[in-house]
C-alpha cells in the first residue's frame, strides 16, 4: 500500500501544478474584473424606487428584500457570463469592455474611437436579442410576478 502512495503524490502534485499554470477561465475574469455587486445592488435600488410608486404602502428597504430573493445575483451573474461569453466576445474585445469599466479616461475614449462605437453597436445587439428571447421574457414575467404576489401579501389591507 505505501508503494501504491509514494506513485500517487508525484502525480497529484503534477495535476495541482498543471491547474496553478491554466489562464483564468471567462468566468473568472469577469468575476475578478467586473463590478458585479455593485451593478447588481444598483439595478435592485432602481427597480425598487420604481415599485415604491406603486407600492407606496410598503418601505423601500422591503421591497429591495423582496426583489433580492427572487432577483438574485447569481441569475445577474449567470446573464453577465453569458453575454460576455467567448462565444460573443475575443479576450481582447473583453480586455477593452473591462478597461473602460474601470477607467473612466478609457471608457470616454474609447467612446470617441471606431472600436468603441463598434462594441458598443455588439453588446447593445446581444442585449437586445436577450431581451426578445421568449425564454427570458418569460422566466422575467415569472419572477417579477413572484414579486408583485409578495409584495401584495406584504401590504396592509385597505379598509
Amino acid at each position: 500500500m505505501p508503494r501504491v502512495l509514494t506513485l500517487l503524490l508525484p502525480l497529484l502534485l503534477l495535476t495541482a501544478l498543471a491547474g496553478c499554470d491554466q489562464k483564468p477561465t471567462r468566468e473568472e475574469r469577469i468575476l475578478a474584473n467586473l463590478p458585479l455587486q455593485e451593478a447588481y445592488d444598483h439595478n435592485i435600488d432602481r427597480m425598487a424606487q420604481l415599485l415604491a410608486m406603486t407600492h407606496p404602502q410598503i418601505p423601500q428597504a422591503t421591497i429591495r428584500q423582496v426583489l433580492s430573493k427572487h432577483l438574485t445575483v447569481e441569475d445577474q451573474r449567470n446573464d453577465l457570463f453569458k453575454l460576455y461569453s467567448e462565444q460573443h466576445f475575443s479576450d481582447a474585445e473583453f480586455d477593452t469592455i473591462v478597461a473602460a469599466t474601470q477607467n473612466p479616461a478609457k471608457a470616454r475614449a474609447l467612446e470617441q474611437s471606431e472600436e468603441g462605437r463598434r462594441l458598443s453597436e455588439k453588446l447593445t445587439g446581444l442585449m437586445r436579442a436577450t431581451a426578445q428571447d421568449k425564454q427570458v421574457q418569460a422566466l422575467a414575467a415569472q419572477r417579477m410576478q413572484q414579486v408583485e404576489d409578495e409584495l401584495s401579501t406584504l401590504a396592509p389591507p385597505k379598509s
